[in-house]
């Protein structure tokens, strides 16, 4: 099998003072100014998007969201609530805790979805149609997502036939199979029961295909893509309630971009995401820090990645790890601005925490900037200046930090609506979490998976380096990352049903941004090179009523 490509070292030009020759070889004196490094392009495509007029939008505010009937409100919160408590049948309440779930307003109905679960033995001995794959597979999956004690062997022993198996007739019923798959995907590790579920409910639903409709042919291709458990957060639901003056907030001084014209501006992307990781009503400060911190990782992921030499990148990652207003004086010009950027939003920031929960995450905040900086500068050193071929646990190892999960997770973590005390800013500021680790492992694996052939070239990949130490295909490749993405979600559901020490809505805002994860790279890169049909994804949720 060839070295690929991104193995094969390109070393840049070298830096003013130092041979091109050898190491030993004296520079040569010259009163002329050193030459300007060469300079790379990744020739991103422009931003598509209109700052300006979303400006104006907030302040002709086109949608008014008051001009909603509250009588219609208030009648159907009747509705639904009179069902939850009043229906006799267990199923049609559980269909309606999905839908609401689904919708991205079942925290209108928190206390009476809880209760309703409580309610339900673990063993299922008071249900009486314990054979109905759906029914089962339902009240499993919604019972493991509230962290209510559950039992896979015993809530799904009635779909197994004297052999072990599952029952033959199971394969003609598809919405059984379909529940029973979204189900499998809520496994912790050493759960057999589920990776058979799993296996099984995809080779049947697969072989049922060409016999769906079309809608049902459609939902459950969209399923086996990304599974329910994976999926982020309905986000049209927040189009009810995303001001825009939200918008108008993170697109305001938005011209860096302008001083750093080979870098990505992608806020409205940024912005898409960060209400992914963020999409409750009253969220509206943690999505803008989210965004924002976001597009500013991306203007430095290209300045470490395409634009800076290694000098450069090594001066400013010192920079940021003094965190001072002064450090910024030995930086080359277009690295200033940046730097400024960011010291400034990460203060703001800090000083909004001090004042309205007493808090200080300003070491916080500078530790998650210093640790990605250095998690990009040994990228850097990997790709361009060294003949280290990292192994895929190096690569990960680094991967999980360079994909910026934990510095958007630790700007995240002050913003949410629970309260903060200084013991647990210490211990984020000690450690990263497991659960920190493994959604942005995931959050890595999805952006390599959509990025590999284009970065293949010049950068390693999970997917590059998994093909050079196995001596495979890009498919098996792929194979295999995404049984390791299967892997670590496993880790992750545990983690937040068993040991998660920090508040319910930061470990949702982990889980969060696992699942946008798989949103925004599935079918392509949606932040570096989103195609049409993301741009009209956004517009639709963002800038249309």
């Amino acid at each position: 099998m060839a070295t690929p490509k991104w193995f094969q070292v390109q070393r840049p030009c070298p830096p003013a003072g130092r041979s091109a020759v050898g190491k030993n070889t004296p520079a040569r004196c010259s009163s002329l100014p050193p030459p300007e490094p060469i300079r790379r392009s990744a020739n991103y495509q422009p931003n598509s998007w209109s700052y300006a007029s979303m400006e104006s939008l907030a302040a002709a505010n086109k949608y008014d969201h008051n001009l909603a009937d509250p009588s219609i409100f208030d009648k159907l919160m009747f509705r639904i609530r009179h069902l939850l408590l009043h229906e006799m049948e267990l199923l049609p309440k559980l269909r309606v805790i999905d839908t609401l779930q689904r919708l991205g307003v079942a925290y209108h109905f928190d206390e009476e979805i809880s209760d309703l679960l409580k309610s339900v033995s673990m063993e299922g001995q008071d249900i009486d149609r314990m054979d109905d794959a759906h029914l089962m597979t339902l009240l499993f999956r919604l019972l493991r997502q509230s962290k209510s004690p559950t039992s896979p062997e015993l809530l799904l022993r009635s779909l197994k036939d004297a052999t072990g198996g599952f029952k033959k007739s199971l394969r003609e019923d598809t919405q059984g199979l379909l529940s029973l798959y979204e189900a499998s995907h809520l496994a912790f590790g050493g759960e057999d029961i589920l990776d058979e579920a799993r296996v099984f409910s995809t080779e049947a639903l697969r072989e049922r295909m060409p016999l769906m409709r079309p809608h049902l042919r459609s939902s459950v291709n969209n399923a086996l893509a990304v599974p329910l458990h994976w999926a982020a957060p309905r986000l049209q639901a927040t189009r009810w309630f995303i001001d825009q003056k939200e918008l108008s907030r993170i697109t305001r001084n938005a011209d860096l971009n302008k001083k750093l014209p080979f870098a990505r501006d992608r806020l409205m992307e940024c912005f898409y995401f960060a209400t992914g990781v963020a999409s409750e009503p009253s969220l509206a400060a943690c999505r803008e820090v989210v965004a924002k911190a976001f597009a500013l990782i991306a203007v430095l992921d290209d300045i470490y990645d395409i634009y800076g030499t290694l000098d450069e990148l090594a001066v400013f990652t010192d920079a940021i790890g003094r965190w001072e207003a002064t450090a910024s004086e030995q930086l080359p010009e277009y690295m200033k601005g940046i730097y400024f950027t960011i010291f400034n939003f990460s203060n703001v920031v800090a000083e909004h925490v001090q004042r309205t929960c007493g808090c200080d995450v300003r070491f916080l905040l500078k530790k998650g900037w210093h640790d990605l900086c250095k998690a990009f500068l040994l990228e850097a050193k990997w790709h361009y200046y060294s003949n280290h071929k990292p192994t895929l646990q190096e690569y990960l190892d680094n991967g999980w930090m360079s994909v910026s999960g934990p510095l958007m997770l630790l700007h995240a973590f002050p913003m949410l609506n629970e309260a903060i005390t200084q013991k647990s800013i210490e211990q984020l500021e000690s450690h990263y979490p497991k659960l920190v680790q493994m959604v942005s492992k995931i959050f890595r694996l999805c952006n390599d998976l959509a990025k590999h052939s284009v970065r293949a070239l010049d950068a390693p990949s999970s997917i590059a380096i998994y093909m050079f130490e196995n001596r495979t295909m890009e498919t098996d490749a792929r194979r295999a990352m995404r049984d390791l993405t299967m892997e670590t979600w496993k880790i992750v559901i545990q983690d937040v049903y068993n040991n998660c020490q920090y508040p319910p809505s930061f470990a949702n805002a982990c889980v969060n941004m696992a699942r946008i994860s798989h949103c925004i790279y599935q079918g392509g890169d949606g932040v570096s090179a989103p195609d049409d049909g993301k741009r009209k994804e956004i517009s639709e949720l963002f800038l249309e009523p």
